[in-house]
């Protein structure tokens, strides 16, 4: 008998793209699941086009707007699968993904969790950059902090009884979970493209700018406290890891109009790598740094 996979689903007036989004997880070839729906408190009519689905798709709203990861743990509450999966509201399931990730779980018991590749697509779905994961399956910690490469909607996890997300984090705590699942397991890579992943003016990424830093600095803080021996292992590679979120630091300050902040932050960090020398010198430009960014 296969695995049941529960997939998560968070809503918040999300109806322009929902039909897309479920219909993908309908088309998949693998088809023991279950979507755990969850709305929180939206008014745009989403309610109406979820409620539209047969009863594998189980429709929950929220007492209260809730914050991101206290609405993903209000539904994986509920969540009755042995698999646990995520798709965006805006996002887009290749037909295959979920019997290729299924698959590998079960032919890989020691696999905490699996994830695969992304393409990129803007508001009409017209495709953009690909990004196919670099790391190799296996005990891949050193390779994230080097370069986090984990597209949520992407990934696969067994539903165990530890499984949280942390609800301070309001901006990744999706990042939060699967950096502290990778430093004690082992995961597997699909070198596949396995969602579109909808890049739109105004999300949560934009909106949390000042939390990027704070709570990608606060995780690895964390996993470091509760495994002092992974930083000794790998010091070069945590060093890279907080040279990233102080980049976000200084992404936050350059967009206050702190250059003398954002380069102090930078100056920090610029031996890391060249790629941090390079940051470091744009913090003296701002009209260069603008240019740069505008289009990240």
């Amino acid at each position: 008998m296969r695995p049941r996979v529960s997939i998560l689903m968070n809503c918040y007036n999300c109806r322009k793209y929902l039909v897309e989004a479920i219909e993908s997880i309908y088309a998949q070839d693998y088809g023991d699941w279950e979507i755990v729906f969850v709305d929180n408190c939206s008014e745009d009519g989403s309610a109406e086009i979820a409620n539209g689905y047969d009863d594998r798709l189980r429709y929950i709203r929220t007492p209260s707007k809730m914050e991101l990861g206290a609405a993903r743990n209000f539904g994986l509450s509920r969540c009755r699968g042995e698999y646990l999966a995520f798709l965006d509201t805006d996002d887009i399931w290749m037909p295959g993904k979920l019997g290729m990730q299924v698959d590998m779980l079960d032919r890989n018991r020691n696999y905490a969790m699996c994830y695969g590749g992304v393409v990129y697509i803007d508001e009409n779905g017209n495709e953009g950059a690909r990004l196919i994961p670099e790391a190799k399956s296996g005990r891949i910690f050193p390779q994230l902090l080097k370069r986090y490469e984990i597209n949520m909607q992407s990934v696969l996890l067994r539903l165990s009884g530890d499984l949280k997300f942390d609800e301070t984090k309001q901006f990744s705590p999706d990042y939060d979970m699967f950096m502290k699942r990778a430093a004690k397991y082992e995961v597997g890579v699909i070198k596949s493209i396995l969602v579109k992943y909808r890049k739109l003016e105004g999300s949560l990424t934009a909106k949390k700018m000042d939390r990027w830093w704070v709570e990608m600095k606060e995780t690895l803080d964390e996993i470091a406290s509760d495994d002092p021996e992974l930083t000794e292992r790998y010091p070069r590679e945590y060093r890279l890891a907080y040279a990233k979120a102080a980049y976000y630091r200084a992404r936050y300050l350059m967009s206050e109009g702190d250059r003398v902040g954002a380069s102090r932050v930078m100056k920090a960090f610029r031996y890391a790598s060249p790629v941090y020398w390079a940051l470091y010198m744009l913090t003296l430009s701002p009209a260069l740094w603008d240019l740069i960014h505008r289009y990240r």
